[in-house]
């Protein structure tokens, strides 16, 4: 509780900054699309919710630099069907996702950038497909990096959309872990693999 608290203050301070000719600020939310690559599973299944801040600031008539705080679910899920592969754990995590990126303006309502993405663990768990949580034997990293890239396009003078992938560079995790007599291997080898689809508003 006291990290959610903690965010929903820095919050409202990134949106509090002081306007200046060159810095814009604003808000967005919207969804996660997540998988992860080394739990056996493919497939954006896992939906999760994103929403923070941002304060973008531009220096020049194309470039600018952007940085972002934002609480992200994401993690992964067995596609549904009629027979669940038990040995495979559906995994739901939160993080405090800050994003560093600079970008590029190529007209007035599209713009692209790239980024790296320090993200810090809130909170995680484990289930199997019939909702059995695990609470033994696995670690999560209570900090990882990830690489994004994504594209803005300007609805008006004040919404926008926001389209990112982002992928861990190092593994959200370690260790290994034996659930009923089956061993997953790639524990130790973990990583956050994930779309944000968001609407912005800007000041």
């Amino acid at each position: 509780m006291k990290k959610i608290i903690s965010l929903i203050f820095t919050i409202c301070v990134l949106c509090c900054v002081v306007k200046g000719q060159n810095f814009k600020a604003g808000l967005f939310g919207g969804v996660v699309p997540s998988q992860v690559d080394g739990d056996g599973m493919s497939g954006f299944h896992k939906m999760g919710l994103t929403a923070g801040a941002y304060i973008k600031y531009e220096n020049a008539e194309k470039l600018f630099f952007q940085t972002d705080i934002a609480y992200t679910s994401k993690g992964s899920k067995q596609k549904s069907s009629k027979e669940f592969d038990f040995s495979r754990l559906d995994i739901y995590s939160s993080y405090l996702d800050i994003t560093l990126s600079c970008g590029y303006n190529f007209m007035d309502d599209l713009s692209a950038r790239i980024g790296l993405v320090p993200s810090v663990l809130l909170s995680h768990k484990e289930q199997t497909t019939g909702g059995m949580e695990i609470t033994d034997g696995y670690e999560f990293r209570p900090v990882n990096l990830l690489l994004m890239a994504g594209a803005t396009y300007a609805l008006s003078k004040h919404f926008a959309c926001n389209l990112t992938y982002n992928y861990s560079i190092i593994s959200f995790r370690k260790g290994n872990i034996e659930v009923f007599d089956y061993d997953i291997k790639v524990h130790n080898a973990q990583y956050h693999n994930y779309l944000t689809l968001t609407l912005a508003y800007q000041f």
